[in-house]
Protein backbone atom coordinates (compact mmCIF):
# COMPACT_ATOMS: atom_id res chain seq x y z
CA UNK A 1 0.00 0.00 0.00
CA UNK A 2 1.53 3.38 -0.76
CA UNK A 3 2.43 5.71 1.83
CA UNK A 4 1.22 9.20 2.14
CA UNK A 5 3.72 11.10 3.57
CA UNK A 6 6.72 9.61 2.66
CA UNK A 7 7.36 7.68 6.18
CA UNK A 8 5.11 5.33 8.22
CA UNK A 9 1.73 6.57 9.63
CA UNK A 10 1.93 7.07 13.62
CA UNK A 11 -1.55 5.85 14.67
CA UNK A 12 -2.14 8.74 17.05
CA UNK A 13 -4.63 11.11 14.36
CA UNK A 14 -6.33 7.38 13.53
CA UNK A 15 -6.83 6.70 17.11
CA UNK A 16 -8.58 10.19 17.90
CA UNK A 17 -10.81 10.06 15.41
CA UNK A 18 -11.73 6.40 16.74
CA UNK A 19 -12.29 7.74 20.61
CA UNK A 20 -14.33 10.49 19.40
CA UNK A 21 -16.97 8.05 17.76
CA UNK A 22 -20.45 8.52 19.93
CA UNK A 23 -22.08 4.53 19.83
CA UNK A 24 -25.58 4.45 19.07
CA UNK A 25 -27.77 1.32 18.43
CA UNK A 26 -28.72 1.01 14.95
CA UNK A 27 -31.90 1.86 15.06
CA UNK A 28 -30.70 5.07 16.60
CA UNK A 29 -28.03 6.16 13.85
CA UNK A 30 -30.19 5.40 11.08
CA UNK A 31 -32.08 8.48 12.51
CA UNK A 32 -28.70 10.73 12.38
CA UNK A 33 -27.73 13.13 9.07
CA UNK A 34 -24.77 14.29 7.49
CA UNK A 35 -22.05 14.98 9.34
CA UNK A 36 -23.51 13.75 12.77
CA UNK A 37 -23.60 10.26 11.68
CA UNK A 38 -20.05 10.74 10.66
CA UNK A 39 -19.57 10.94 14.49
CA UNK A 40 -21.27 7.60 15.33
CA UNK A 41 -20.33 4.18 15.83
CA UNK A 42 -23.21 1.63 15.17
CA UNK A 43 -23.01 -2.09 13.75
CA UNK A 44 -25.91 -3.17 11.09
CA UNK A 45 -28.11 -5.41 13.71
CA UNK A 46 -26.75 -4.56 16.99
CA UNK A 47 -29.70 -3.17 19.05
CA UNK A 48 -27.80 -3.38 22.22
CA UNK A 49 -25.65 -0.77 22.98
CA UNK A 50 -23.36 -2.69 25.44
CA UNK A 51 -22.26 -5.13 22.22
CA UNK A 52 -22.15 -1.96 20.34
CA UNK A 53 -19.19 -0.88 22.56
CA UNK A 54 -17.61 -4.50 22.69
CA UNK A 55 -16.97 -4.22 19.10
CA UNK A 56 -15.95 -0.46 19.27
CA UNK A 57 -13.33 -1.50 22.52
CA UNK A 58 -11.88 -4.10 20.08
CA UNK A 59 -11.31 -1.91 17.11
CA UNK A 60 -9.55 0.43 19.63
CA UNK A 61 -7.48 -1.93 20.80
CA UNK A 62 -6.98 -3.43 16.94
CA UNK A 63 -5.86 0.72 16.15
CA UNK A 64 -3.83 1.20 19.90
CA UNK A 65 -1.84 -2.27 19.83
CA UNK A 66 -1.96 -3.92 16.15
CA UNK A 67 -4.53 -6.43 16.99
CA UNK A 68 -4.64 -8.86 14.33
CA UNK A 69 -7.82 -10.34 13.37
CA UNK A 70 -8.28 -13.31 15.09
CA UNK A 71 -7.41 -11.01 18.31
CA UNK A 72 -10.57 -9.07 17.27
CA UNK A 73 -12.55 -12.71 16.97
CA UNK A 74 -11.39 -13.30 20.11
CA UNK A 75 -12.66 -9.54 22.02
CA UNK A 76 -15.99 -10.07 20.26
CA UNK A 77 -16.32 -13.75 20.34
CA UNK A 78 -19.75 -13.07 22.99
CA UNK A 79 -21.26 -11.00 20.40
CA UNK A 80 -20.68 -13.32 17.69
CA UNK A 81 -21.87 -16.03 19.33
CA UNK A 82 -25.06 -14.44 20.24
CA UNK A 83 -25.56 -13.13 16.86
CA UNK A 84 -24.36 -16.11 14.31
CA UNK A 85 -22.20 -13.97 12.62
CA UNK A 86 -20.00 -15.73 9.64
CA UNK A 87 -16.87 -15.08 9.44
CA UNK A 88 -16.54 -13.58 6.31
CA UNK A 89 -19.25 -10.75 8.35
CA UNK A 90 -16.11 -10.17 11.31
CA UNK A 91 -13.33 -9.66 8.63
CA UNK A 92 -15.44 -7.08 6.93
CA UNK A 93 -16.34 -5.16 10.36
CA UNK A 94 -13.06 -5.14 10.79
CA UNK A 95 -10.97 -4.13 7.79
CA UNK A 96 -13.55 -1.82 6.73
CA UNK A 97 -13.47 0.13 10.41
CA UNK A 98 -10.08 -0.26 10.60
CA UNK A 99 -9.21 1.37 6.78
CA UNK A 100 -11.58 3.89 8.02
CA UNK A 101 -9.89 5.19 11.44
CA UNK A 102 -6.68 5.13 9.10
CA UNK A 103 -7.76 7.34 6.32
CA UNK A 104 -9.45 9.68 8.68
CA UNK A 105 -5.93 9.67 10.38
CA UNK A 106 -4.29 10.08 7.02
CA UNK A 107 -6.18 12.83 6.00
CA UNK A 108 -5.66 14.73 9.36
CA UNK A 109 -1.31 14.71 8.22
CA UNK A 110 -2.22 15.18 4.81
CA UNK A 111 -3.69 18.51 5.85
CA UNK A 112 -0.25 19.31 7.67
CA UNK A 113 1.69 19.32 4.42
CA UNK A 114 -1.24 20.64 1.68
CA UNK A 115 0.94 23.54 1.32
CA UNK A 116 4.09 21.81 0.07
CA UNK A 117 1.97 18.71 -1.57
CA UNK A 118 -0.29 20.19 -2.89
CA UNK A 119 -1.07 17.27 -5.24
CA UNK A 120 -3.04 13.92 -4.01
CA UNK A 121 -3.11 10.62 -6.49
CA UNK A 122 -5.65 7.67 -6.02
CA UNK A 123 -4.01 4.72 -5.72
CA UNK A 124 -5.71 0.90 -5.85
CA UNK A 125 -4.51 -2.45 -5.19
CA UNK A 126 -4.62 -4.04 -8.76
CA UNK A 127 -5.34 -7.27 -8.34
CA UNK A 128 -8.57 -9.71 -8.81
CA UNK A 129 -10.52 -8.41 -6.22
CA UNK A 130 -10.36 -5.41 -7.17
CA UNK A 131 -13.32 -3.79 -8.35
CA UNK A 132 -13.55 -2.40 -12.21
CA UNK A 133 -15.07 0.95 -10.58
CA UNK A 134 -12.07 1.55 -8.07
CA UNK A 135 -9.67 0.78 -10.36
CA UNK A 136 -10.36 2.50 -12.71
CA UNK A 137 -9.09 5.50 -10.19
CA UNK A 138 -6.01 4.19 -9.79
CA UNK A 139 -3.33 6.78 -10.39
CA UNK A 140 -5.82 9.89 -11.06
CA UNK A 141 -4.30 12.61 -9.95
CA UNK A 142 -6.75 16.04 -8.65
CA UNK A 143 -5.47 18.82 -6.22
CA UNK A 144 -5.82 18.64 -2.80
CA UNK A 145 -9.02 21.16 -2.88
CA UNK A 146 -10.59 19.18 -5.23
CA UNK A 147 -14.50 18.38 -4.89
CA UNK A 148 -13.27 14.92 -6.50
CA UNK A 149 -12.04 14.57 -2.57
CA UNK A 150 -15.22 15.08 -0.73
CA UNK A 151 -16.93 11.90 -2.63
CA UNK A 152 -14.00 9.60 -3.59
CA UNK A 153 -12.19 10.36 -0.79
CA UNK A 154 -10.99 6.18 0.46
CA UNK A 155 -12.52 3.77 1.92
CA UNK A 156 -14.93 3.44 -1.22
CA UNK A 157 -16.91 0.49 -0.53
CA UNK A 158 -17.15 -2.57 2.39
CA UNK A 159 -13.27 -4.25 2.53
CA UNK A 160 -11.60 -0.88 0.57
CA UNK A 161 -8.40 -0.87 0.18
CA UNK A 162 -7.82 2.09 -1.86
CA UNK A 163 -5.73 4.82 -0.24
CA UNK A 164 -4.20 8.23 -1.27
CA UNK A 165 -0.91 9.30 -1.76
CA UNK A 166 0.49 13.06 -1.51
CA UNK A 167 2.31 15.01 -4.34
CA UNK A 168 4.97 17.35 -4.37
CA UNK A 169 5.39 19.86 -7.34
CA UNK A 170 8.23 18.21 -8.36
CA UNK A 171 6.72 14.78 -8.18
CA UNK A 172 4.22 15.63 -10.76
CA UNK A 173 7.08 17.31 -13.30
CA UNK A 174 8.79 14.59 -12.90
CA UNK A 175 6.77 12.04 -13.10
CA UNK A 176 4.99 13.56 -15.97
CA UNK A 177 1.60 13.07 -14.21
CA UNK A 178 -1.81 15.10 -15.72
CA UNK A 179 -3.99 16.97 -13.29
CA UNK A 180 -7.49 16.13 -13.39
CA UNK A 181 -10.10 19.17 -13.28
CA UNK A 182 -13.05 17.65 -14.33
CA UNK A 183 -15.52 14.85 -12.17
CA UNK A 184 -14.45 10.99 -13.88
CA UNK A 185 -16.68 9.84 -16.15
CA UNK A 186 -17.58 7.13 -18.65
CA UNK A 187 -14.07 5.03 -18.58
CA UNK A 188 -12.83 1.27 -19.84
CA UNK A 189 -11.02 -0.77 -17.19
CA UNK A 190 -8.28 -3.14 -18.84
CA UNK A 191 -7.18 -5.87 -16.77
CA UNK A 192 -3.39 -6.03 -17.14
CA UNK A 193 -3.45 -9.60 -16.84
CA UNK A 194 -5.93 -11.20 -18.43
CA UNK A 195 -6.62 -8.33 -21.03
CA UNK A 196 -10.72 -7.93 -20.43
CA UNK A 197 -12.32 -4.57 -20.38
CA UNK A 198 -14.39 -3.37 -17.86
CA UNK A 199 -17.37 -0.50 -18.78
CA UNK A 200 -17.04 1.59 -16.08
CA UNK A 201 -20.05 4.57 -16.50
CA UNK A 202 -19.05 7.64 -14.15
CA UNK A 203 -17.38 5.67 -11.66
CA UNK A 204 -18.69 6.21 -8.26
CA UNK A 205 -18.14 5.11 -4.81
CA UNK A 206 -20.22 1.81 -3.84
CA UNK A 207 -23.67 3.16 -1.49
CA UNK A 208 -23.06 4.41 1.80
CA UNK A 209 -19.53 5.39 0.83
CA UNK A 210 -19.69 8.46 -0.52
CA UNK A 211 -18.51 10.98 1.81
CA UNK A 212 -14.97 11.91 3.02
CA UNK A 213 -14.25 10.66 6.73
CA UNK A 214 -11.17 12.96 7.18
CA UNK A 215 -13.30 15.60 6.17
CA UNK A 216 -16.59 14.88 7.87
CA UNK A 217 -14.56 14.31 10.97
CA UNK A 218 -12.55 17.22 11.16
CA UNK A 219 -15.12 19.84 9.97
CA UNK A 220 -18.03 18.15 8.95
CA UNK A 221 -19.85 19.70 12.32
CA UNK A 222 -20.56 22.76 13.41
CA UNK A 223 -18.05 22.13 16.15
CA UNK A 224 -18.62 25.19 17.95
CA UNK A 225 -22.69 24.54 18.32
CA UNK A 226 -22.10 21.04 19.00
CA UNK A 227 -18.78 20.63 20.52
CA UNK A 228 -19.26 16.88 20.87
CA UNK A 229 -21.89 14.71 19.01
CA UNK A 230 -23.48 13.71 22.63
CA UNK A 231 -26.29 11.86 23.42
CA UNK A 232 -28.19 14.68 24.90
CA UNK A 233 -27.16 16.51 21.60
CA UNK A 234 -28.83 13.49 19.52
CA UNK A 235 -32.06 14.64 18.83
CA UNK A 236 -31.23 18.53 17.90
CA UNK A 237 -28.11 16.77 15.53
CA UNK A 238 -30.35 14.98 13.76
CA UNK A 239 -33.27 17.52 13.16
CA UNK A 240 -36.78 15.11 13.52
CA UNK A 241 -38.29 14.05 16.28
CA UNK A 242 -38.23 9.94 17.39
CA UNK A 243 -40.05 8.04 19.32
CA UNK A 244 -36.90 6.03 20.77
CA UNK A 245 -36.78 6.41 24.35
CA UNK A 246 -33.83 6.66 26.52
CA UNK A 247 -31.26 3.66 27.13
CA UNK A 248 -31.31 4.40 30.69
CA UNK A 249 -34.79 3.95 31.40
CA UNK A 250 -36.41 4.16 34.80
CA UNK A 251 -36.10 1.96 37.58
CA UNK A 252 -38.66 -1.19 37.41
CA UNK A 253 -41.60 -0.33 40.03
CA UNK A 254 -43.95 -3.03 41.29
CA UNK A 255 -47.58 -2.76 40.00
CA UNK A 256 -50.50 -3.57 41.79
CA UNK A 257 -53.11 -2.88 39.40
CA UNK A 258 -53.94 -3.81 35.47
CA UNK A 259 -54.02 -0.12 34.52
CA UNK A 260 -50.83 -0.03 36.63
CA UNK A 261 -49.04 -2.61 34.41
CA UNK A 262 -50.36 -1.08 31.06
CA UNK A 263 -48.51 1.90 31.69
CA UNK A 264 -45.30 0.42 33.02
CA UNK A 265 -44.89 -1.91 29.68
CA UNK A 266 -45.93 1.12 27.90
CA UNK A 267 -43.20 3.76 29.65
CA UNK A 268 -40.35 0.21 29.99
CA UNK A 269 -41.36 -1.04 26.51
CA UNK A 270 -42.38 1.59 23.89
CA UNK A 271 -38.56 1.51 23.05
CA UNK A 272 -38.74 -1.54 21.30
CA UNK A 273 -41.82 -0.93 18.91
CA UNK A 274 -40.22 1.14 16.56
CA UNK A 275 -42.48 1.52 13.84
CA UNK A 276 -44.76 4.00 15.93
CA UNK A 277 -43.83 3.57 20.15
CA UNK A 278 -46.65 1.88 22.16
CA UNK A 279 -49.61 4.13 21.71
CA UNK A 280 -51.68 2.41 23.88
CA UNK A 281 -51.53 -0.76 25.90
CA UNK A 282 -55.12 -2.49 26.60
CA UNK A 283 -56.12 -5.66 28.56
CA UNK A 284 -59.57 -7.63 27.61
CA UNK A 285 -60.91 -11.44 28.06
CA UNK A 286 -59.79 -12.85 24.63
CA UNK A 287 -58.70 -16.03 22.95
CA UNK A 288 -55.58 -15.28 22.19
CA UNK A 289 -52.37 -14.55 24.63
CA UNK A 290 -51.27 -11.26 23.27
CA UNK A 291 -51.89 -9.19 20.18
CA UNK A 292 -51.04 -6.12 18.04
CA UNK A 293 -51.89 -4.17 15.27
CA UNK A 294 -48.20 -3.36 14.35
CA UNK A 295 -48.95 0.05 14.79
CA UNK A 296 -48.53 1.15 18.43
CA UNK A 297 -51.66 -0.45 19.57
CA UNK A 298 -50.86 -3.68 22.31
CA UNK A 299 -53.43 -5.80 23.60
CA UNK A 300 -53.11 -8.65 26.70
CA UNK A 301 -56.11 -11.31 27.24
CA UNK A 302 -56.89 -12.51 30.94
CA UNK A 303 -57.87 -15.18 29.84
CA UNK A 304 -56.90 -18.33 31.90
CA UNK A 305 -55.82 -21.15 29.00
CA UNK A 306 -55.54 -24.79 28.93
CA UNK A 307 -53.05 -25.61 31.20
CA UNK A 308 -53.39 -22.63 33.58
CA UNK A 309 -51.59 -19.82 31.23
CA UNK A 310 -53.02 -15.97 31.64
CA UNK A 311 -50.91 -13.39 30.15
CA UNK A 312 -52.36 -10.66 32.09
CA UNK A 313 -51.63 -13.22 35.13
CA UNK A 314 -47.84 -14.07 34.30
CA UNK A 315 -47.23 -10.65 33.25
CA UNK A 316 -48.24 -8.90 36.55
CA UNK A 317 -46.31 -11.17 38.74
CA UNK A 318 -43.68 -11.67 36.74
CA UNK A 319 -43.11 -7.43 36.18
CA UNK A 320 -43.31 -7.34 40.13
CA UNK A 321 -40.60 -9.97 40.40
CA UNK A 322 -38.27 -8.39 38.65
CA UNK A 323 -39.18 -4.62 40.59
CA UNK A 324 -38.48 -6.99 43.82
CA UNK A 325 -34.98 -8.81 41.69
CA UNK A 326 -36.61 -12.54 42.37
CA UNK A 327 -36.28 -15.12 39.86
CA UNK A 328 -39.35 -15.41 37.57
CA UNK A 329 -41.42 -18.96 36.62
CA UNK A 330 -41.46 -20.44 33.75
CA UNK A 331 -44.70 -19.36 32.81
CA UNK A 332 -43.87 -15.76 33.68
CA UNK A 333 -41.14 -15.53 31.64
CA UNK A 334 -42.81 -16.94 28.69
CA UNK A 335 -45.65 -14.08 28.97
CA UNK A 336 -42.34 -11.93 28.81
CA UNK A 337 -41.18 -13.78 25.56
CA UNK A 338 -44.70 -13.35 24.39
CA UNK A 339 -44.63 -9.52 25.10
CA UNK A 340 -41.60 -9.33 23.11
CA UNK A 341 -43.01 -11.23 19.93
CA UNK A 342 -45.85 -7.96 19.75
CA UNK A 343 -43.23 -5.69 20.01
CA UNK A 344 -41.41 -7.34 17.38
CA UNK A 345 -44.53 -7.00 14.94
CA UNK A 346 -43.87 -3.47 15.99
CA UNK A 347 -40.63 -3.20 14.28
CA UNK A 348 -41.57 -5.19 11.14
CA UNK A 349 -42.46 -3.34 7.78
CA UNK A 350 -46.03 -4.50 6.94
CA UNK A 351 -47.15 -6.08 3.34
CA UNK A 352 -50.15 -7.38 2.04
CA UNK A 353 -50.27 -11.20 3.35
CA UNK A 354 -53.43 -12.34 2.18
CA UNK A 355 -57.00 -12.96 3.47
CA UNK A 356 -57.14 -15.32 6.52
CA UNK A 357 -54.75 -17.99 7.30
CA UNK A 358 -52.58 -17.51 4.42
CA UNK A 359 -49.02 -19.25 4.06
CA UNK A 360 -47.25 -15.78 3.91
CA UNK A 361 -48.75 -15.32 7.07
CA UNK A 362 -48.15 -18.22 8.33
CA UNK A 363 -44.62 -18.13 7.70
CA UNK A 364 -44.71 -14.19 8.81
CA UNK A 365 -45.28 -15.55 12.54
CA UNK A 366 -42.98 -18.37 12.06
CA UNK A 367 -40.00 -16.38 11.43
CA UNK A 368 -41.85 -13.49 14.08
CA UNK A 369 -42.44 -16.62 17.15
CA UNK A 370 -38.83 -18.88 16.21
CA UNK A 371 -37.00 -15.32 16.55
CA UNK A 372 -38.95 -14.15 20.03
CA UNK A 373 -37.89 -17.21 21.61
CA UNK A 374 -34.23 -16.63 20.75
CA UNK A 375 -34.08 -12.80 21.07
CA UNK A 376 -36.24 -11.71 24.47
CA UNK A 377 -33.23 -11.76 26.48
CA UNK A 378 -32.40 -8.39 25.13
CA UNK A 379 -36.24 -7.38 26.62
CA UNK A 380 -35.36 -8.66 29.84
CA UNK A 381 -31.80 -7.11 29.83
CA UNK A 382 -33.37 -3.92 29.46
CA UNK A 383 -35.44 -4.56 32.51
CA UNK A 384 -32.67 -5.94 34.26
CA UNK A 385 -33.09 -9.75 34.12
CA UNK A 386 -31.25 -12.48 32.73
CA UNK A 387 -33.62 -15.43 31.02
CA UNK A 388 -33.20 -18.61 33.58
CA UNK A 389 -35.81 -20.77 31.30
CA UNK A 390 -34.63 -19.85 27.73
CA UNK A 391 -33.55 -23.41 26.41
CA UNK A 392 -37.34 -25.11 27.57
CA UNK A 393 -38.98 -21.86 25.87
CA UNK A 394 -37.08 -22.46 22.87
CA UNK A 395 -38.31 -25.87 22.62
CA UNK A 396 -41.52 -25.88 24.52
CA UNK A 397 -42.91 -22.58 23.88
CA UNK A 398 -46.83 -22.14 23.84
CA UNK A 399 -47.38 -20.04 20.80
CA UNK A 400 -47.65 -21.87 17.18
CA UNK A 401 -45.67 -24.60 18.74
CA UNK A 402 -46.45 -27.07 16.09
CA UNK A 403 -45.33 -24.74 13.04
CA UNK A 404 -41.99 -24.15 14.99
CA UNK A 405 -41.71 -27.27 15.63
CA UNK A 406 -42.04 -28.50 12.55
CA UNK A 407 -39.99 -25.95 11.16
CA UNK A 408 -37.18 -26.91 13.79
CA UNK A 409 -37.43 -30.27 12.40
CA UNK A 410 -36.63 -28.62 8.42
CA UNK A 411 -34.10 -27.13 9.48
CA UNK A 412 -32.55 -30.19 11.47
CA UNK A 413 -33.42 -32.56 8.15
CA UNK A 414 -31.54 -29.45 5.58
CA UNK A 415 -28.46 -29.56 8.27
CA UNK A 416 -29.14 -25.58 8.43
CA UNK A 417 -27.80 -24.41 11.89
CA UNK A 418 -29.87 -22.14 14.18
CA UNK A 419 -26.42 -20.10 14.28
CA UNK A 420 -26.88 -19.51 10.31
CA UNK A 421 -30.68 -19.08 10.71
CA UNK A 422 -31.06 -16.12 13.33
CA UNK A 423 -29.36 -13.56 11.38
CA UNK A 424 -31.50 -14.07 8.53
CA UNK A 425 -34.54 -14.16 10.18
CA UNK A 426 -33.30 -10.71 12.25
CA UNK A 427 -32.38 -9.00 8.85
CA UNK A 428 -35.79 -9.94 7.72
CA UNK A 429 -37.56 -8.44 10.62
CA UNK A 430 -35.48 -4.87 10.52
CA UNK A 431 -35.19 -4.82 6.44
CA UNK A 432 -38.47 -6.88 4.30
CA UNK A 433 -41.61 -6.23 3.99
CA UNK A 434 -43.56 -9.26 5.75
CA UNK A 435 -45.11 -10.33 2.70
CA UNK A 436 -41.52 -11.51 1.38
CA UNK A 437 -40.63 -13.22 4.07
CA UNK A 438 -41.94 -16.64 2.34
CA UNK A 439 -39.68 -16.24 -0.75
CA UNK A 440 -36.83 -15.12 1.44
CA UNK A 441 -36.36 -17.97 3.53
CA UNK A 442 -37.17 -20.55 0.51
CA UNK A 443 -34.28 -18.64 -1.10
CA UNK A 444 -31.96 -19.04 1.74
CA UNK A 445 -33.07 -23.19 2.62
CA UNK A 446 -32.33 -23.86 -1.11
CA UNK A 447 -29.05 -21.89 -1.20
CA UNK A 448 -28.20 -24.15 2.11
CA UNK A 449 -29.34 -27.27 1.11
CA UNK A 450 -29.38 -27.13 -2.91
CA UNK A 451 -32.63 -28.71 -3.26
CA UNK A 452 -35.65 -27.59 -5.87
CA UNK A 453 -37.45 -24.22 -4.64
CA UNK A 454 -40.55 -26.90 -5.21
CA UNK A 455 -40.01 -29.33 -2.84
CA UNK A 456 -38.72 -26.57 -0.22
CA UNK A 457 -41.78 -24.55 -0.77
CA UNK A 458 -43.54 -27.80 0.18
CA UNK A 459 -42.23 -28.43 3.33
CA UNK A 460 -42.30 -25.40 4.52
CA UNK A 461 -45.98 -24.74 3.87
CA UNK A 462 -46.63 -28.19 5.42
CA UNK A 463 -45.21 -26.95 8.71
CA UNK A 464 -47.73 -27.11 11.63
CA UNK A 465 -50.25 -29.36 9.48
CA UNK A 466 -51.40 -32.93 9.46
CA UNK A 467 -49.23 -34.33 6.64
CA UNK A 468 -45.39 -32.90 7.27
CA UNK A 469 -44.10 -35.79 8.31
CA UNK A 470 -45.07 -36.97 4.63
CA UNK A 471 -43.43 -34.11 3.00
CA UNK A 472 -40.26 -34.51 5.01
CA UNK A 473 -40.05 -38.25 4.25
CA UNK A 474 -40.31 -36.18 0.56
CA UNK A 475 -37.39 -34.26 1.46
CA UNK A 476 -35.45 -36.54 3.12
CA UNK A 477 -35.90 -38.86 0.03
CA UNK A 478 -34.32 -36.29 -2.04
CA UNK A 479 -31.51 -35.14 -0.08
CA UNK A 480 -30.38 -38.58 -0.25
CA UNK A 481 -31.05 -39.07 -4.22
CA UNK A 482 -28.98 -35.80 -4.51
CA UNK A 483 -25.50 -37.31 -2.20
CA UNK A 484 -25.39 -40.53 -4.70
Amino acid sequence: MPSVLGEALAPEEAIAYWKDKVLFSDNEAKKLMGGAKSRAFYVSGLAELDQVSTVHKALQSALENGDTLQDFKKNIASVIDSHGWRSHRVKTIFQTNMQTAYSAGRYAQMQKVKRTRPYWQMASILDNRTRPNHAVLHGLVYPAHHAFWDSHYPPNGFRCRCTVRTLSERQVGREKLEIQDKMPSTMVYTDPKTGMESFVHAPKPDKGFSQNVGKDWLGGLDLEKYPSLTKESYGEQRGIETSITPSVLPAIKAVKTNDALCEAIQEHCSQFATNAGLKRVSIARQDYFLATNSNGLLMISNKTHHGGFNATKNLKSGWNKIANKKPMTWDEEYAFEGLWHELIHNQQKTGDLGKGNSTKRRNMEIVTQWTARRTYQKLLKKLGVKPKHQTEIIKQGLGYQGMISDFDTLLKTLKIKNSEMLPVMENLIQNAPRDTYESSLISFMQEKSGLGKGVLELGLNATGRAYFEKILKVIDTQIKEDLQ
